[in-house]
């Protein structure tokens, strides 16, 4: 039989507490440390998507006023604003007695039927203004608490323009004509 070795009969035992003391001692002198140390940061935003040129931004005068168009979506339709304006109020009005400016395509349909709000007439709505306002690309949407989230994504898809294809624009290519209000900021709640 083979005889053991002194150093295989012998069990090493590892002595943690003067590391768990030295980390002990650590863990306030890094918080100190801390209370002290000046953190700062840079507010870092990704580029905008755009289709102005740096030569067209010059050319716009501080004078035109943005369009802050708004769509809500209603349970009996779309009201839509522009510039604080309701569209079809009657001038001077903020807003209309809060009926809808494009009421529903198909009235008495439940709210899981998605084709009951009239997208067609929004989007034409939507070219309307576009036509009056080249340089916008923005529109703010709201809708009321127990209107389907599917219904807002139609919503979105007929205010950018149903034929709207912007893979070529992420190329360098110009924003097809066919693109409207192609950035949406969804709020919560309506009104």
């Amino acid at each position: 039989m083979r005889k053991r070795s002194k150093f295989q009969e012998q069990e090493i035992a590892a002595d943690l507490l003067p590391v768990m003391n030295v980390m002990f001692l650590m863990i306030p002198l890094l918080l100190a440390a801390m209370e002290y140390a000046s953190m700062s940061s840079i507010n870092v935003s990704p580029p905008r998507f755009s289709a102005a040129r740096a030569e067209e931004k010059k050319e716009d005068s501080p004078k035109d006023k943005p369009l802050n168009f708004k769509v809500i979506v209603l349970e009996d339709g779309f009201r839509i604003s522009a510039d604080g304006q309701q569209d079809g109020a009657e001038a001077g009005k903020a807003s209309d007695s809060g009926a809808p400016t494009i009421p529903l395509a198909k009235p008495g349909t439940p709210l899981d039927d998605y084709a009951r709000y009239d997208y067609v007439a929004l989007e034409q709505r939507a070219k309307g203004y576009k036509e009056l306002f080249p340089n916008e690309v923005t529109v703010t949407i709201s809708a009321e608490s127990n209107v389907p989230m599917q219904a807002l994504i139609h919503t979105m898809d007929a205010l950018a323009g149903r034929d709207c294809k912007l893979a070529g624009a992420l190329k360098g290519e110009a924003i097809p004509a066919n693109c409207y209000f192609w950035q949406p900021i969804v709020e919560g709640g309506a009104g």
